[in-house]
């Protein structure tokens, strides 16, 4: 079974397509050290009043810690990518990215189940904001891979015209 993803030629339909990633993964690389940075003092704050029940709230507080930590790594590694337009960089992001969306399901669920409302919503947002990043690094790759292989073909026909000898010519 094959999904068919969409093709995207600019990014937010006025940026277009790789420098609008390039921003994303800066907006993405400081709102992941703000969040990282939040998530430090709420931590800290709340050790001090842990109790042998919260034991939900220290394996949420560690999935988070180590999603986050991951994010930022990411994000960088789409920075580096984008800059340099490495396919094997963007390819990379986007296995982890999509690992890293998926593994963010669970904290997702913990809320859920703990009926943090305005929490959900903005879990929620931010994989949706992380599918979108994904399709737009994919739409890159495809077309930088579309042009890697035109410009095999355009050498491909220089060698051809160069290598083509008339018949009546003899090499003897």
């Amino acid at each position: 079974m094959q999904v068919k993803v969409p093709a995207v030629n600019r990014c937010c339909w006025c940026l277009p397509l790789r420098p609008g990633i390039i921003l994303f993964a800066y907006i993405n690389i400081i709102l992941s050290v703000l969040s990282l940075i939040c998530l430090l003092v709420t931590t800290e704050l709340h050790r001090a009043s842990i109790t042998p029940d919260d034991s939900i709230s220290i394996m949420t507080s560690s999935v988070l810690y180590s999603l986050l930590g991951m994010g930022v790594i990411l994000n960088f590694l789409l920075l580096v990518g984008g800059y340099q337009k490495d396919i094997s960089m963007l390819r990379l992001y986007i296995y982890y990215a999509v690992a890293a969306m998926l593994a963010s399901l669970v904290p997702i669920a913990i809320l859920i189940f703990k009926e943090m409302f305005l929490e959900i919503f903005i879990s929620l947002f931010v994989v949706a904001t992380q599918f979108y990043v994904i399709v737009l690094v994919r739409s890159e790759v495809v077309k930088l891979e579309e042009n890697e292989l035109r410009s095999i073909a355009e050498v491909h026909a220089e060698v051809q015209e160069q290598v083509n000898v008339s018949e009546r010519i003899t090499l003897v």
